[in-house]
């Protein structure tokens, strides 16, 4: 079925305010199918997708989320598989440098840090597909959610320094048993969202660092030689990943 690249972009928006909003995803992706058969009649009889609406873009997406009840049953499941992945990449980081040590502020902290992240996305997620802004203000906007969290853990590992509480350490068991279980996770979200995502990023992140920190370099050179490399990584993945997207949009408006 073939539509405009505006009605296409705006049903892709849709999606994303609405599994922002906590809406249950089966009955997003009816209200998507039900709406792009709408728009495909109506660009059929040559109106366009502010015919259909009648309203602001963002007045007509909050309708339709006030229309739906928030999926408590899916938030429950999807918020531990977040935090336990974002602490999995914690995990192996630290049990990659021999660092498995946790104090209460870091136990309390971790999980509040992964919370509250989420939090900001999901608000700046809504924001972005139900308003009309720059590309500079949307990668500025990002940037910002973006470099949150590190200050938050920059804070926290002040918080840790400066107040003394009580640590769990682990040995040389507890780092293998960390990377198994990182490994796993990884893998299993994976399998969960069908994409490779939750890999390929440990992969990046993580291996130039191990395999950089077996060789007799200096520690100046192989903090360099990690931060290079990661970065190009990073970089020609992101480079890849839009180039995909392109494709299967211009695929889903040829059609």
């Amino acid at each position: 079925m073939k539509i405009s690249r505006d009605s296409r972009e705006f049903l892709e928006n849709l999606r994303i305010y609405l599994f922002s909003s906590g809406k249950n995803e089966k009955e997003i992706e009816e209200i998507i199918g039900e709406l792009e058969d709408h728009l495909y009649e109506a660009e059929r009889d040559g109106k366009n997708v502010g015919d259909i609406i009648g309203k602001m873009p963002k007045e007509y997406m909050e309708q339709i989320a006030n229309e739906m009840s928030v999926d408590i049953k899916g938030l429950l499941k999807y918020i531990p598989i977040i935090v336990i992945g974002a602490f999995s990449y914690i995990l192996m980081g630290d049990a990659i440098r021999g660092e498995l040590e946790y104090s209460l502020i870091d136990m309390i902290g971790y999980p509040f840090i992964s919370l509250f992240t989420l939090l900001l996305t999901s608000v700046l997620f809504k924001y972005v597909a139900s308003n009309k802004i720059s590309k500079i203000k949307e990668w500025i906007m990002f940037g910002i959610v973006g470099s949150t969290p590190l200050a938050l853990f920059m804070t926290l590992i002040f918080l840790d320094r400066y107040y003394d509480t009580p640590t769990i350490q682990f040995g040389v068991i507890g780092n293998i048993i960390a990377i198994v279980f990182s490994i796993l996770v990884f893998v299993g979200v994976a399998i969960w969202s069908k994409t490779w995502v939750s890999i390929i990023l440990p992969i990046i992140l993580f291996l130039p660092e191990f395999v950089i920190s077996k060789t007799n370099l200096q520690e100046s050179t192989k903090v360099i030689l990690i931060g290079i490399i990661v970065t190009v990584c990073f970089v020609i993945y992101t480079l890849t990943v839009i180039k995909l997207e392109k494709n299967n949009v211009k695929k889903l408006t040829e059609q």
